[in-house]
């Protein structure tokens, strides 16, 4: 049986410039893109950047590892259930298959028999299928609170922060082919959302400056 895949969603936020389109004269079309670039990076100059590792936050987040660590609980559960019940039931088959074999059940118990492991494998398969749906959901659902989580943490983390955007980034792929490492915040946001969830390592806790603030303002 295959496993539910475990993924996490992050946010990707892309912002794209648009270049206007060639002149007819040759010299003026060659000039129009370098044109526009210098306009768009002096637009963009003043912009505010930074991004989060969306790998580093999903394998860190404390909120993620131990929702992660009850989904597989149940999912391993899960499985063990069915594949205890699928051997049971081939058994059953294979003990009737024996006796049909041997000629020691009457045809009334044979069809009897059949009658009733067609319906165990009917009722074994929406088993699987409620219990499948239920993991979907539930893995939807933790999802959903960990965007809200993290959508409600930026808004507040930026009020001090007045960054315009935060991207994320993730070696598996996505819209940032490149980041410049000196524009990562993920320690700082990890640190601090795992602070609000009430585990954190102290030495993080004491090098994280948005942290000292808030613990200041505690005293």
């Amino acid at each position: 049986m295959n496993k539910i895949k475990w993924s996490l969603g992050t946010v990707a936020i892309a912002c794209s410039v648009l270049f206007a389109a060639c002149n007819r004269d040759q010299k003026k079309a060659d000039a129009a893109p370098k044109a526009n670039t210098e306009q768009a990076a002096g637009n963009n100059a003043g912009l505010k950047l930074a991004y989060v590792n969306g790998d580093t936050l999903n394998a860190n987040y404390i909120f993620l590892k131990e929702q992660k660590a009850a989904y597989e609980k149940k999912q391993n559960a899960f499985e063990n259930e069915m594949q205890q019940k699928e051997k049971a039931l081939q058994a059953e088959a294979m003990a009737f298959q024996k006796k049909i074999q041997a000629g020691t059940m009457s045809q009334a118990e044979g069809e009897a028999t059949q009658k009733r492991l067609g319906q165990q494998q009917q009722a074994l398969e929406q088993r699987h299928q409620t219990i499948t749906a239920q993991l979907m959901k539930e893995q939807t659902e933790i999802q959903d609170e960990f965007q809200k989580r993290l959508d409600a943490f930026l808004e507040k983390f930026n009020k001090e922060k007045k960054y315009d955007f935060i991207f994320t980034y993730s070696k598996a792929g996505g819209q940032i082919l490149y980041a410049n490492k000196a524009l990562d915040i993920t320690k700082e946001v990890l640190d601090a959302m795992n602070a609000e969830s009430g585990s954190i390592p102290a030495e993080s806790a004491s090098n994280n400056p948005l942290l000292k603030a808030g613990a200041d303002a505690q005293k």
